[in-house]
């Protein structure tokens, strides 16, 4: 009987239990969530666009504008010249810079002379009886071959038979031949095309000498140019011809450029065209930094800023209903620290100062 009795009761201290539970669950409240919206302060000025001088100042290491990159063409032992090959020695125009032994070719070269002169004594004969009026010129011309010099130049004939019968008996094939042993054998010897000075030398005496091996490199002293990149919206003001003041880094001598050459093509990613200026000095020395400062001309209707305002590529923040506004603009010219340039209206509100986290629409509150 007590049994049965304990099996209600403790099925309804279960049923009270789970009663008492969820009236407690009931009587909890969320905790509302309270969001605080905070509007950030900027600072702006008003823009007023003017009429400003486009200065392009702009850094950087002259080059020679001549320069000879010396190569070999033919295979031998490098000898020693008049003057020795080596970076800062001073060469002549048309002084010999290189010397490749060519003993083995060169006598090569003199023994096909002396069978080309023999085909010609050979055919003199038969000249006689053929062409007699044609023989003084060709005895004349055989006496004149040297197996020490290059062959002469055949002597002109208007007589297309004549030409015929000499192209017959191998002379013209034989000679052009020879001419082309003569202008490889000159490739033995490299002479400097201008005057000026070696800067840099691959080999020393003694050197095998490979076909295709750079031996080293020549300039022309006292002409050089400096390479300045510049805004591609500029080149209308820079032609070619124009002044440039040039100083060194510590403004201690002043040179006179002039622009020699515009890249047409303009470079994508910085929007920039290649400018070189050429000047003319003694006391300047090849991979000297120079500084450059070209004035331009005056633009209308601009406006300066800091680059730091710069919102991505081309756009700046406005205020208007005290929210930013994002405006493109165009670059006209970067300075070291500002940019001028076009497509804001005057009186705008322009951010002073950057904004962090700023976007387009975000609330903000002026404060100057």
């Amino acid at each position: 009987m007590k049994k049965i009795l304990q099996i209600p009761i403790g099925i309804a201290i279960i049923l009270f239990a789970l009663g008492v539970k969820k009236l407690m669950e009931n009587s909890k409240k969320t905790p509302e969530k309270k969001t605080e919206k905070t509007i950030k302060s900027v600072t702006t000025i008003k823009v007023i666009n003017s009429t400003l001088p486009i200065q392009i100042q702009s850094t950087g290491s002259i080059l020679a504008k001549e320069r000879a990159v010396l190569y070999s063409e033919v295979q031998g032992v490098f000898q020693q010249t008049s003057k020795p090959f080596k970076p800062g020695v001073r060469y002549g125009s048309g002084q010999a810079l290189i010397h490749i032994n060519n003993a083995e070719f060169s006598a090569s070269v003199k023994s096909q002379r002396i069978n080309f002169k023999s085909l010609i004594i050979g055919t003199l004969a038969d000249i006689q009886f053929d062409y007699p009026n044609k023989l003084t010129v060709w005895e004349n011309y055989a006496n004149s071959i040297s197996p020490d010099n290059s062959l002469p130049t055949l002597p002109k004939s208007d007589n297309e038979n004549f030409s015929n019968y000499i192209s017959g008996k191998s002379i013209l094939t034989t000679y052009y031949s020879i001419k082309n042993l003569e202008t490889r054998l000159a490739k033995y010897t490299i002479t400097a095309p201008f005057s000026g000075v070696l800067v840099s030398a691959n080999i020393t005496p003694g050197t095998l000498v490979s076909p295709g091996q750079k031996l080293g490199e020549f300039i022309k002293t006292g002409v050089y140019e400096l390479e300045l990149n510049v805004n591609a919206s500029m080149t209308d003001f820079l032609k070619v011809g124009k002044k440039v003041a040039l100083f060194n880094t510590d403004h201690s001598n002043t040179y006179q450029g002039t622009v020699s050459r515009v890249n047409s093509q303009i470079d994508r990613a910085s929007q920039t065209v290649q400018l070189f200026v050429e000047v003319r000095s003694n006391d300047l020395s090849e991979g000297e930094y120079l500084e450059a400062d070209i004035n331009a001309q005056n633009v209308t209707n601009v406006f300066e800023l800091n680059r730091s305002l710069i919102v991505g590529k081309n756009s700046v923040f406005l205020v208007k209903d005290s929210m930013l506004v994002r405006q493109q603009i165009l670059i006209i010219h970067s300075n070291e620290n500002t940019l001028i340039i076009k497509g804001l209206k005057d009186s705008s509100e322009l951010i002073s100062l950057p904004v962090p986290g700023g976007y387009e629409g975000m609330k903000v509150a002026v404060k100057n």
